[in-house]
């Protein structure tokens, strides 16, 4: 190959990668502006389930009550102490909710209350009895 044969195809290979530089950046910015057009149709977020404010309350009069309540975790946990008691978290629909109160000393009354969406959903009035439990799931 002569040196003018040489020069020719550098050059003519320079231009071929030129123009195809020139469309493939073209192409790339028309999918880009194509793309943005359109990312906010076709892509829903997923939203998490909605959740209620959940309030346990235990009442009464009793001077020694153990309350047992599933928390916010969904596991057991125990609390000794005097009325009144609340607790509050937040559940999904569906989670099951529930309150032991048991009075230690027999002697007063004992009363709980589950609440929902700052409403009562299941509650047991004061008595004298040694257990009650309070029990139901986020409507």
């Amino acid at each position: 190959m002569s040196d003018f044969d040489e020069k020719t195809h550098y050059l003519t290979g320079i231009a071929r990668s030129r123009r195809m530089a020139i469309i493939f950046v073209s192409l790339a910015l028309i999918i880009g502006a194509v793309g943005a057009r359109f990312q906010d149709r076709g892509m829903e977020v997923a939203k998490d389930p909605p959740s209620a404010r959940i309030d346990y309350a235990a009442t009464g009069t009793a001077t020694n009550v153990r309350i047992i309540y599933v928390n916010d975790l969904a596991y057991r946990t125990e609390k000794i102490g005097t009325p009144p008691w609340k607790f509050g978290f937040r559940a999904r629909q569906g989670r099951t909710l529930e309150v032991q109160v048991d009075n230690l000393t027999q002697q007063g009354t004992i009363g709980c209350e589950i609440r929902a969406y700052g409403e009562a959903i299941y509650s047991v009035a004061e008595t004298s009895e040694s257990t009650i439990t309070c029990a139901t799931i986020v409507p």
